[in-house]
């Protein structure tokens, strides 16, 4: 049997041609397991990214009720305590100096970024307080020192807040010592009004589950990163 015998011109340039195939296969594969990786990588990074943007998000909204909240639960506390202490200081025949009642600019937007929080009835019982502290603020602006003549209608504008929140009990909460009363013994008693004995609790809860929830997330988040 005759076998056949590749010349010896012909087997340099197919042992070359080969490895130049055969590395040229081997080139393309680890560029495709190295490209392969690197995409796999950076949509993890992306995706990593995201999380990370959508964790942020959420920190920002949890932060953002909480604090909106603690504003309106702040205004409100601060009102009745004055309201307190101007009719104990007519009460007690001591001489009556009015100061305008601190609130948000912006309360308007404060009380509708609690509109997934709070119901129709409750926003409404915030916005009434929030006009009633508005007059008074205005009277007290335009008090006349000299004539005293708008002294009866701030000293009725005091008595409608505290009326606003505890209707005919408003003389029994002037019992309480504002000097050492904590935000929750103006709400936590039984001379209160239940709407917004509802209300100043729902803000106050609210603003404890917030940050029971920020925290948790932060706690995710850390684990996260």
């Amino acid at each position: 049997m005759l076998l056949f015998r590749m010349p010896d011109y012909l087997i340099t340039p197919l042992i070359s041609s080969g490895s130049i195939l055969l590395g040229s296969l081997l080139g393309a594969y680890f560029s495709w397991i190295i490209s392969k990786k690197t995409t796999i990588k950076n949509i993890k990074e992306q995706h990593r990214i995201m999380e990370i943007n959508w964790k942020n998000e959420e920190f920002y909204n949890y932060k953002k009720v909480c604090v909106y909240a603690n504003i309106i639960r702040l205004d409100i506390c601060t009102a009745i305590f004055q309201s307190i202490r101007a009719l104990k200081s007519l009460k007690n025949n001591e001489e009556l100096r009015f100061y305008p009642t601190p609130i948000n600019k912006n309360y308007s937007n404060l009380v509708a970024s609690l509109s997934d929080k709070c119901n129709l009835k409750e926003l409404s019982y915030i916005y009434q307080l929030y006009g009633l502290i508005e007059k008074l603020n205005f009277d007290i602006l335009n008090y006349n020192i000299v004539d005293r003549k708008n002294r009866n209608i701030i000293i009725s504008d005091y008595e409608a807040v505290l009326e606003k929140i505890y209707g005919d009990n408003r003389d029994k909460v002037l019992s309480i010592d504002d000097e050492t009363a904590t935000y929750q013994q103006l709400y936590l008693n039984n001379i209160i009004k239940t709407g917004y004995k509802d209300i100043l609790t729902k803000l106050d809860e609210l603003c404890a589950i917030e940050q029971k929830e920020l925290e948790d997330e932060k706690q995710l988040y850390n684990e996260w990163k």
